[in-house]
């Protein structure tokens, strides 16, 4: 499901969005070409305000956007929140929560709940 919410989604080339995964485009979702997102992902570039002066249904939306590079590979059940980036040659091992506050490296794996760094793509006798 592909729904913008009054912001944009920004799809690049031969990127595959697999079954039951939801793609909201409140604050802006950029996603990289060749990117591979799998079943059941869910990527919020919004989040709600938590003020305690008054309801959560009236509070305003905050939005900082998602992007997403290319070569990336969405494990199925991944969740996506808003302010991520996530950058190009990276993993997200099946049922990770990334949050804004994970820094990316190119090729790195991660997984867990928050997510982390759990590996790199590149072989220990390629790296710089």
């Amino acid at each position: 499901m592909l729904a913008t919410y009054g912001g944009a989604i920004r799809i690049e080339d031969h990127v595959s969005v697999n079954p039951y995964s939801v793609l909201y485009g409140h604050g802006g979702l950029d996603v990289g070409e060749g990117t591979r997102i799998a079943a059941h992902v869910v990527v919020v570039p919004a989040n709600h305000g938590i003020e305690p002066d008054a309801p959560i249904r009236v509070q305003p939306m905050i939005t900082r956007g998602i992007r997403i590079g290319a070569d990336v590979w969405i494990g199925a059940g991944v969740r996506i929140l808003d302010g991520a980036e996530i950058v190009p040659g990276c993993v997200l091992a099946a049922g990770a929560v990334v949050l804004p506050s994970l820094r990316t490296e190119p090729m790195g794996i991660y997984g867990g709940v928050p997510a982390r760094r759990i590996g790199s793509r590149i072989k220990p006798e390629e790296a710089p």
